[in-house]
């Protein structure tokens, strides 16, 4: 129906040019409510918008809670630019100029990420809200990739030599599988099967959000079995072994391995690298030594690259010739 009644007032519904236009008429009366909704679809298809005054503000703040406390510090810079602007008058190249200032501060991955925000936002203005036309165009920003930096085995020994025990394990570990350190620091003992030598991630704590299920390299093991307070063999780990860290600090989960420990560690070796370089460095050594990089790109956990994706279907019990490869 065009329209229909939703608590106390009707609400019209309706679509045009594939696009979708729904609001409340403000009204309980079903006569004055129908002839809003007709009122509403002739400006529509006429492109004479009734909400040819609202702003960017009010957009925002329609919307404003949905959105992570990141993207709402993104949208509090657009307001700062934006705020008071009918939506109307927002044209593409005067974003492309608010892009390319954000630019000089930020990489572009990062202003296109905050920009997609933006290109969110004003879709819904037109689709869901018909407070506008069309969107603004303007092109994204270009992204340069940044150099990786690739740990040598010189800066490797000077670095062990500061970090304490419990992070020169999980460093171990990172070294070993090239996991990303979202995914480590929530692995738990529950997902690791010790004699097979195989750990199982969850989708969840994948940034694929796909789940993986691989070997582990015989020092990736040794930083298991080795936990802050001694060997589990040693110790035991207790019955209990669904939430219980792999990675921990005094008995807690290390939540941040690239903390002020690591810092200081590399300010007193005088290496300079970020913990996600590890990653980096593990891909780059396993090619190095031979390792195809099919293999690489699976035990990595990486979705890309895509054409490797459409030819290449990997899976655990394909992976024969990792036991020449220390697996």
């Amino acid at each position: 129906m065009a329209i229909h009644k939703n608590g106390k007032n009707y609400y019209y519904n309706f679509q045009y040019k594939g696009n979708r236009f729904q609001g409340s008429t403000k009204t309980d009366n079903y006569d004055k409510a129908f002839e809003i909704y007709l009122e509403k679809k002739n400006q529509i298809t006429s492109h004479r918008f009734k909400y040819i005054d609202k702003t960017f503000k009010e957009l925002v703040d329609r919307y404003y809670k949905s959105y992570s406390s990141n993207d709402q510090r993104a949208l509090d810079w657009f307001l700062k630019h934006l705020g008071d602007r009918k939506l109307e008058e927002i044209s593409g190249p005067e974003l492309k100029q608010l892009q390319e200032f954000k630019a000089i501060r930020v990489k572009g991955s990062t202003v296109n990420r905050q920009f997609a925000i933006i290109r969110s936002l004003l879709n819904k203005a037109v689709t869901d809200l018909g407070w506008l036309s069309q969107v603004p165009k303007f092109k994204k920003e270009k992204e340069l990739e940044p150099p990786k930096k690739v740990l040598s085995a010189y800066e490797q020994d000077k670095l062990m030599r500061y970090l304490p025990p419990h992070l020169k394990r999980i460093v171990i570990f990172a070294l070993n599988t090239g996991l990303r350190k979202s995914t480590i620091v929530n692995l738990n003992y529950d997902m690791y099967d010790f004699s097979e030598r195989k750990l199982y991630i969850p989708a969840e704590i994948m940034k694929t959000k796909k789940s993986l299920n691989i070997p582990l390299h015989l020092e990736a093991h040794k930083a298991i079995m080795n936990t802050e307070y001694g060997s589990i063999h040693t110790r035991g780990l207790g019955t209990n072994l669904k939430n219980r860290p792999i990675f921990t600090y005094n008995g807690k989960r290390i939540k941040d391995p690239g903390a002020s420990a690591w810092r200081r560690a590399k300010r007193k070796a005088g290496v300079n690298i970020r913990f996600h370089d590890l990653r980096h460095t593990w891909a780059t050594r396993s090619i190095e030594e031979g390792m195809p990089v099919a293999y690489v790109q699976f035990l990595g956990g990486w979705s890309s690259p895509k054409m490797m994706q459409r030819y290449i279907s990997i899976s655990p019990e394909n992976l024969k010739e990792l036991k020449r490869f220390g697996y």
